[in-house]
């Protein structure tokens, strides 16, 4: 069967509309607000005791729709959690959850600002730029530095851009997992003295 031009835009047209959706349906979810933090996680507390373990975190991640082959999303639900779980009692509060909600808010907006072409993907040089949103430019030479390494491992696939799910695996494993090591060092120093 032979397509006409018609078809090959209906395709098209398709497509975008499909990665909008997924687009939107993100944005849905990660609005920002503590009270849609709250909402999101009471779905998600199956025996209602305030806190959630670490499958019912990954139900819950699930939600965000990043379109990641397994390893990323478990890469980024393992580091995302083990950041959000304090006191390593494998179990998750609100009071646990909301600040790795907003961070995760947090590159969500940073990414959207980014995505020029609204198309859920940017280059190297918006990487970059959402970098430094998320304030990660203390030394701007180390911030170029890690945005192309941090890049390049995010585009294992070597097309020159990365999506928001790519974006998320590498923020949630090499940020958040830093700044959970800096706190249990400062912690184990204090300890000390």
């Amino acid at each position: 069967p032979t397509m006409s031009y018609g078809d090959d835009w209906d395709a098209l047209g398709a497509c975008m509309t499909t990665a909008m959706e997924m687009e939107a349906s993100v944005d849905a979810v990660l609005e920002g607000s503590i009270k849609s933090a709250q909402h999101l996680f009471s779905r998600y507390d199956m025996d209602l005791d305030g806190r959630l373990c670490q499958q019912d975190f990954y139900d819950l991640m699930l939600e965000l729709n990043l379109a990641l082959p397994y390893p990323d999303y478990q890469r980024f639900v393992d580091a995302s959690f083990a950041y959000a779980d304090a006191d390593r009692e494998g179990r998750l509060s609100i009071e646990d959850f909301i600040p790795l909600y907003k961070s995760i808010a947090a590159v969500r907006r940073a990414f959207r600002r980014q995505d020029h072409h609204l198309n859920g993907q940017v280059d190297r040089y918006d990487f970059y730029q959402v970098l430094r949103e998320l304030e990660l430019d203390d030394a701007e030479q180390g911030l170029q530095a890690m945005a192309d390494a941090a890049f390049s491992e995010a585009d294992a696939q070597g097309r020159g851009i990365v999506n928001f799910g790519q974006v998320l695996v590498w923020h949630s494993v090499y940020m958040l997992g830093s700044s959970r090591q800096r706190q249990c060092a400062q912690q184990q120093q204090q300890q000390l003295q």
